[in-house]
This record gives C-alpha cells, sequence and structure tokens, in this order.
C-alpha cells in the first residue's frame, strides 16, 4: 500500500526499509538540549549559542535554559558531529555489553569509526574524526534547570562538558599511508553516570545511515523521544522551537516551510519513519506546529526497544475489537491501511462512538454540505473531535469475554492511572495560563479563527466547535509540558511509598 506524508503518495516498494534494526542508545540531555545543531558549519561558525524555555514542571511553570560555548576556530557541535557521536556511541555500548558497565577511558581506533559511518580511510576523514573530538571537548555547557542526574532524580544548574578530554595517538608513513590511529575518551562524570543508568532514547543506526538532509537527521532522534513518550499516538510540536533546537532558520510561510523542513519529513517519511505530516498553524499563540504520525518502521524500532516484541517472534494475534473497529471504518469508505493507522493512534471504542456520531451529523447535513462522508469520518478520528456526553447512538459492545491475568489487570490499571495524573497536569496548565474567564474567552476565540480557516469544522455545532477548539489548546499545552514517560513515572510511583505518600 502507498505510504502518504503531506499528500504525496509515496510507493511502498520504493520505501528502502533497513534490513536489521542496530539500537544505539542516545543520552537524552543531549538531544533534548539540542546540543548538536542542524546547521552546516561552513556556513554557520558561531562560537555561542543560548536557547530559553518555558516549561510545566509538577505544575510550576519555570524558565530552563542552556548555553553552548566553543571556541571561534572550531564553532558548535553540528550533523557531521553526531553523525561521528553516534557512530562512537555504538562503540561504546560494545564495550559496555562486554564489562557490564560502561567505564572510563574508551578507546577505539579511526577504522572502526569510519567504517561505522561508511566512510573512506582518507587522511582527510582521520582528521575529521580529531577535530570532531577536539570539537566536543571544547564545547562548555551551561546548564539551567536542563540536565536531569538520572542516579539523583533531580534538574541542576550547572557548567559541564560532554567529554572531560579528547587524545589522539597514531603513526603513518611519509606519504601517509599504513596509517594506524587510535584515540581515548574520557567521559564527564554527569554522563557517563547517566548512561549507566540508562538515562537514553534507543536509535536505529542503519536507519539513521540511510538519511542525507541534515534536519532530517536532526528531527530523527526526536522522532524516538516524542512517539516513545505518546506510545506511538500522533504528536504536535511547535515548528519554530524545533527550528531553535535545531540551529536552523525559521520560515513564515508555509510554501517555505514545506520547501525546506518539508523536504527532510518527506526523507523521513521514506525510510519508514513517519507515515503522515501537516503544518497546521497554532491555536494557542502565534506561529506553526509540525502534526505527525509515526511509520511502521518506527513503531517496529519503539517495540523492540521497549522489549514488547522480539525480533524472532512469531504473528501476533490482532484483537478483535481492533480488527472489528478496522473493518467498520472501512464500511464508511475508509482505505484498509488508513483504517489500521487510525486505529493504532486511538482507541477503538473512541472511534465506535466517533463513527456513530459521524453518521448522526450526517444524517442532519439536509442541505449536502458533507460531500465526502469518509473524509469527514477522519476528520473527526483524526482531530480528536469530543462526542457530546448527552449523545447516545449505538451502543458500543463491550470487549470480548475472557479472564486477564493479574499482571495484564496491573498494567492497564497503571496506564490509566498515568493517564489521569498527564490530564490533571494538563489541566492545571490550562488554568495557570487562562485563569478565570480568560479561559472562555481564548477558547471563543480559537472557534472563531478555526471557522474561518476550516470549512469542516464550521460544519459543528456551536458547542461542539467550542469543545473541540478547548481540546485543540489543551494538546498544544500538553506538547509544551515536561512531563515523565510512563515508564518514569511508573519507576517514580513505585518509591513514593519510601517517603510517604499524602
Amino acid at each position: 500500500m502507498p505510504r502518504k506524508a503531506n499528500n504525496i503518495e509515496v510507493p511502498a516498494g520504493l520505501i528502502p526499509l533497513p534490513v536489521a534494526v542496530d539500537l544505539i542508545r542516545f543520552e537524552k540531555n543531549l538531544l533534548q538540549m539540542g546540543f548538536f545543531g542542524a546547521h552546516d558549519t561552513r556556513h554557520n561558525t558561531l562560537s555561542t549559542r543560548r536557547i530559553e524555555q518555558w516549561v510545566n514542571r509538577d505544575g510550576q511553570k519555570i524558565k530552563v535554559a542552556a548555553e553552548f560555548r566553543g571556541s571561534q576556530e572550531m564553532g558548535l557541535p553540528s550533523t557531521s558531529d553526531r553523525d561521528k557521536y553516534i557512530a562512537f556511541m555504538k562503540i561504546a555500548m560494545e564495550q559496555r555489553a562486554k564489562l557490564g558497565k560502561l567505564e572510563n577511558p574508551i578507546r577505539f581506533t579511526g577504522y572502526q569509526l569510519l567504517k561505522e559511518l561508511g566512510l573512506s580511510f582518507s587522511g582527510e576523514n582521520y582528521e575529521d574524526i580529531n577535530r570532531w573530538g577536539q570539537r566536543i571537548a571544547d564545547t562548555t555547557i551551561t546548564s539551567e534547570q536542563v540536565i536531569y542526574l538520572a542516579a539523583r532524580k533531580k534538574y541542576v544548574n550547572k557548567t559541564v562538558h560532554v567529554f572531560r578530554s579528547f587524545v589522539r595517538a597514531g603513526r603513518s608513513n611519509l606519504d601517509d599511508t599504513g596509517r594506524a590511529e587510535m584515540y581515548e575518551v574520557v567521559l564527564e562524570d554527569w554522563l557517563l553516570e547517566n548512561l549507566n543508568q540508562s538515562y537514553v532514547i534507543p536509535e536505529d543506526f542503519n536507519a539513521y545511515r540511510m538519511l542525507k538532509r541534515p534536519t532530517a537527521k536532526g528531527v530523527f532522534g526526536y522522532l524516538h523521544l516524542w512517539f516513545h513518550a505518546s506510545q506511538g499516538r500522533p504528536v504536535e510540536k511547535d515548528y519554530g522551537e524545533l527550528c531553535m533546537l535545531l540551529n536552523i532558520p525559521v520560515y513564515r510561510h508555509v510554501s517555505k516551510i514545506k520547501e525546506t523542513m518539508g523536504r527532510s519529513l518527506d526523507e523521513l517519511a521514506e525510510v519508514g519513519y513517519l507515515s503522515e505530516w501537516d503544518i497546521k498553524p497554532m491555536v494557542s499563540k502565534e506561529g506553526y506546529k509540525l502534526v505527525l504520525h509515526a511509520g511502521e518502521q518506527l513503531r517496529h524500532v519503539l517495540a523492540l526497544s521497549q522489549r514488547k516484541r522480539l525480533p524472532d517472534a512469531g504473528p501476533v494475534e490482532v484483537p478483535r475489537e481492533f480488527q472489528e473497529t478496522v473493518d467498520a471504518l472501512v464500511t464508511k469508505g475508509v482505505t484498509p491501511a488508513k483504517a489500521k493507522t487510525l486505529v493504532e493512534d486511538s482507541d477503538p471504542t473512541t472511534i465506535r462512538r466517533q463513527i456513530d456520531y459521524a453518521d448522526w451529523l450526517m444524517a442532519r447535513d439536509h442541505r449536502r454540505k458533507i460531500d465526502n462522508p469518509a473524509g469527514f469520518l477522519v476528520y473527526i478520528i483524526e482531530n480528536r473531535v469530543p462526542v457530546p456526553t448527552e449523545f447516545v447512538g449505538a451502543t458500543v459492545p463491550p470487549p470480548a469475554p475472557g479472564k486477564r491475568s493479574e499482571p495484564e489487570v496491573s498494567a492497564a490499571e497503571l496506564e490509566a492511572q498515568y493517564d489521569e495524573y498527564v490530564s490533571e497536569q494538563v489541566e492545571t496548565a490550562l488554568h495557570q495560563k487562562y485563569p478565570g474567564a480568560t479561559l472562555s474567552r481564548q477558547v471563543k476565540e480559537v472557534a472563531r479563527k478555526r471557522r474561518k480557516e476550516d470549512e469542516t469544522f464550521a460544519r459543528f455545532p456551536t458547542l461542539q466547535q467550542e469543545a473541540l477548539a478547548e481540546q485543540l489548546l489543551r494538546q498544544e499545552l500538553k506538547e509544551d509540558l515536561v512531563l515523565p514517560t510512563f515508564e518514569e513515572w511508573r519507576e517514580q510511583s513505585s518509591q513514593m511509598p519510601l517517603f510517604g505518600r499524602v
């Protein structure tokens, strides 16, 4: 079946998916703070860079910042440095597997690193390794509540480096043949500690090596982070903030965004990391957001990294409720591939109610404004249009009978508690940003703007428009929050009795 990225059909047979997954571990702080830009060092040799953000942590709105300082000669880490760092981490993690933990110093040969990157063994490439190591060791990071220390479970104000030292030792003949170089890296204590604490995001090195565009490589790591946190559901990300993290220009017009960022997103779709993407105006502030849907290859990598499925596992039985919901969408004119993606990205029970609600709305469309019933239904599901509580519709059949094991029940209860925790955090942030009557005014303003820009939105009843507008505000605020992943929250929750639970 074809894949669609921003309405561009890409034949499935042309997607060069990796033959095998080669997981490496990328430390979360370096990814989240934007240590590696996507800029071109040939045209950008700035030696300082500062990133500031307002974030919500446990209901508190705080300002966080990361400042990077390098030398005027070397500049700041960029895409080519990220390439070498990922290859270096692959070598480091292989050493960790042998020793049981990562230890300083980490030694490797230039031959090893260049082989991992698929580069030639020329003298210039060896010199690039040396410049890479010097640049990383030279760059200073000043954290203002950005760097998280996994062992201590707290954010810190701290000035640090990534490499404490980088040493090259080697030899070659006078004509530069017979080159043999050894490198030695000493990681800073905070980074070594976080790597050994597994404060990392697994990334597929094979898929990464297939990418050519610097921005695609920069977005690549964030996709693992975002979709891991969302458990594979679609994510919305502030375009301007992403450009700030990648150290690339922010464009004001959609056509220019598609011409630049869009091409990188298409490349990520070609390797199966995105199935769809779109650009939409923000509702809570000025600017645009990217709406991203996970591709099949990324879903596979996430499943492997979370140990939900082994590479040699047999076929997984599709739950009856899942398949029945897919079939229900197909009967409404949705393509099978699209129906499967919709059910993967949402809850089958919610979708069944949305189907009933869409039927109810279309039955009352006496002026025939809804000329594409299947597209209208997809709109309702993708935009998570809330079904009014007073709407009855058809009775949604209960799940198939069957006794669940205790671990399954416990996992379901934990996930429900985590969803409740996230909802509480979003609710707190919403009322902090829009106190009292401000929220009602903002909701009405969002609905007014949306009616002008979106014909489908305008077809809903007024109360439904406002409910959807408020939901859009909540979704954008949720993306701005710094929340623990389900695994991190579960670990923190398990330790709460140690300190007493109120």
